[in-house]
């Protein structure tokens, strides 16, 4: 019937914007790592692990590029509530790596490696560049919904109610704000 087909669809909605809250600060995330970290590393050690080879390029660099571009012209928005979601998937990536190298005795990335103090210094740093990138999204959300005079409403941007004339236009920080839960 009819109203099972809306639950399906609120249910798809909804599904739709927490996989692009954990897709956009991820995708932001690996990009960053990539270029600023391994990058860098391949290119002092001679390029041993290629890191700029074509699939690389494309998942990390074309992909983070697409999404952006998508993120422009859709009405999602990466909200500070879905914050724990997607600080679920990166936990479970780390916990997914020690489990392979459990398993092969092989780390895939040099950072991730907890044989040595450093790893707490590469932990860290992932932590806080984590919470960066996801604040930087949440703030690009807000401002996506500012310039295109939108409202941050559940899962997407809804059409904000249009100020009395001669109002004042609320401040950045009023509209992080209202992008948060």
């Amino acid at each position: 019937g009819g109203g099972s087909e809306g639950g399906v669809a609120a249910a798809l909605c909804t599904l739709h914007h927490l996989l692009w809250s954990v897709c956009v600060p991820s995708a932001l995330l690996v990009t960053i790592v990539l270029w600023g970290v391994l990058y860098p590393a391949d290119k002092a050690r001679g390029h041993q692990r290629n890191e700029l080879n074509p699939a690389s390029f494309e998942a990390h660099a074309i992909n983070t590029l697409l999404l952006l571009l998508d993120g422009a012209a859709n009405r999602l928005a990466v909200r500070a509530a879905d914050f724990y979601l997607t600080l679920g998937w990166a936990t479970a990536y780390v916990l997914y790596a020690w489990a392979q190298y459990a398993q092969s005795g092989f780390w895939p990335y040099f950072f991730l490696d907890l044989s040595s103090w450093a790893a707490v210094g590469w932990y860290s740093l992932l932590i806080a560049l984590f919470a960066a990138v996801y604040a930087m999204a949440v703030g690009g959300s807000a401002l996506k919904a500012r310039c295109a005079g939108l409202a941050v409403d559940g899962a997407a941007l809804a059409p904000a109610p249009q100020p009395p004339p001669g109002a004042t236009l609320p401040s950045a920080r009023d509209a992080l704000l209202q992008a948060g839960p």
